[in-house]
This record gives C-alpha cells, sequence and structure tokens, in this order.
C-alpha cells in the first residue's frame, strides 16, 4: 500500500462542519470534535505518556495478531509508544468521544500501553470499562503503571480477544478494536461482538489503513448494511449500526 496516496486521497474527501447533511455526523464534527481537554485530564495523560515515553523496561511481547512491522519481540516501553496510535490526535478522539457520549459500558480489544484506555477512563471516569491484553508482560506492566491515574471501575483482562468474547459480557456502548490489525481477523471480531453491541454504539476501529489487507477489510465494512453509519478518519474508522435512524451513508471527515 502507497501511504502517502492513501493519504491524499482522504484528504481531497475529507469534510469539516460544512457540507454534512447528517443531524448526527454533523453534532460529531460540530460538538464531538470541539470538545476541549480539561486542564487536569491533560495534565495526567501528558504525565502518563512522559513516564512511559523514558522508561527502557524491556518488554517480551506475545503476539497474538500480525505482529509489528518494525520491532523485534523484546522491545522496550518507549519503543512500543512510538508506534501507538492512542496519543496525540487519535487519543484525543477517543477522550471526545468518550466525554461527549458519556458511555456508560466499554469495551477495548488492545490494552497495550493503556493510553487509550486513560483517554477513555478520564472523559468519563463513570464508564465501566472492560479491557483486554492477551500479551502477559505487557498486561502485567501496564495494570501496574496505569493503577495511580485511574480508579476501579477499570477491568483488565489477560487473555485473547477470542476466550473473551465467546463468555457472557454486557452491552457496550462503545467498542475499540485496536488490535490483531489482520482484514480478516477483523472482520471476525465484529461478528463476534454484535451480540453485545446495541443500535447506537459506535465502534471505533484502529490501523484500517495497516495493510492492503485491512484497507480491504475497511472497504467491506462500510458496504456492510449492519452498520448505516461509517465514517473515514484516515488512521482509524468509525461505524455504528443506526438502522432504522438513518439511510445507510459513508462519510469521510478529517480531524
Amino acid at each position: 500500500m502507497n501511504i502517502i496516496s492513501e493519504y491524499i486521497k482522504y484528504k481531497w474527501k475529507a469534510k469539516g462542519r460544512h457540507g454534512i447533511h447528517s443531524p448526527y455526523v454533523f453534532e460529531f464534527v460540530d460538538q464531538c470534535l470541539r470538545t476541549p481537554f480539561s486542564e487536569e485530564d491533560l495534565r495526567l495523560i501528558k504525565q502518563y505518556i512522559s513516564c512511559l515515553s523514558k522508561d527502557s523496561t524491556t518488554l517480551e511481547i506475545k503476539d497474538f495478531g500480525a505482529g509489528s512491522k518494525r520491532l523485534s519481540n523484546l522491545r522496550k516501553v518507549k519503543q512500543i509508544l512510538k508506534t501507538s496510535s492512542s496519543k496525540g490526535k487519535y487519543g484525543y478522539l477517543l477522550y471526545q468521544l468518550s466525554k461527549h457520549y458519556s458511555f456508560q459500558n466499554i469495551l477495548e480489544l488492545g490494552t497495550s500501553l493503556g493510553v487509550g484506555t486513560l483517554h477513555l477512563h478520564k472523559g468519563n471516569p463513570n464508564a465501566n470499562i472492560i479491557t483486554i491484553e492477551a500479551c502477559p508482560q505487557t498486561f502485567a506492566y501496564t495494570r501496574e503503571k496505569i493503577t495511580p491515574f485511574c480508579s476501579n471501575n477499570i477491568q483488565f483482562i489477560n487473555d485473547t480477544f477470542e476466550h473473551v468474547l465467546n463468555q457472557n459480557l454486557p452491552v457496550f456502548d462503545f467498542v475499540f478494536i485496536d488490535g490483531h490489525h489482520d482484514g480478516k481477523a477483523l472482520l471476525h471480531y465484529l461478528e463476534k461482538i454484535k451480540p453485545y453491541i446495541h443500535n447506537e454504539t459506535i465502534l471505533l476501529l484502529d490501523d484500517i489503513r495497516w495493510s492492503d489487507d485491512m484497507l480491504k477489510a475497511w472497504s467491506e465494512i462500510i458496504s456492510f448494511e449492519d452498520y448505516h453509519l461509517t465514517i473515514d478518519l484516515f488512521r482509524m474508522g468509525l461505524i455504528s449500526p443506526r438502522v432504522n435512524l438513518q439511510a445507510k451513508e459513508h462519510f469521510t471527515i478529517k480531524i
């Protein structure tokens, strides 16, 4: 995949708040994407990321997905942080979504270092978050490091996505899929998640342009009748069923 070419195409199609005729998507752009950080939340998130960025602790990564394109299985925490998409504007997006929509139940597939988890938690500290990380060392490290920055309503699970999704879970208002990075796996997990979402659940899919395979899967998802709302945010894709709430429509939005 030519990522530069993909970005040019994205920028060409991407819209701001003007020219959007869907009331729901207009609210997403006009209000959700304008939700500001509180100074205290921003300070704590920056503090956590700063701690990670200086940490040379080496973790043995047990990958259950596509793996990293650049790193070996022995990785320093600060190296892992550099590849995280849950910081910067995409971390901000997680915070904005959580704060604006006040999700009560959140599922995160792929905790990694917990940067995305912390953004979601600070956006709505009252939300019940279940976050899953299959790698034992990453799980143990993150749970210890993030605990001082969050309250007790985050449930950390060290297990595979497949095993957890075969159990009895609550219905979620928001699902963040940030792991595996394989097109077929992404489609599989979306199918497995169906019993645990409602008609207005928002699902955010990470790294939709990680590979040709992921982009192909994203193209298929756009065509699914199960999701009447699909939004291309370049690195991430946002989808929601919203059946009978709006006509099926796809948007490309700049953030």
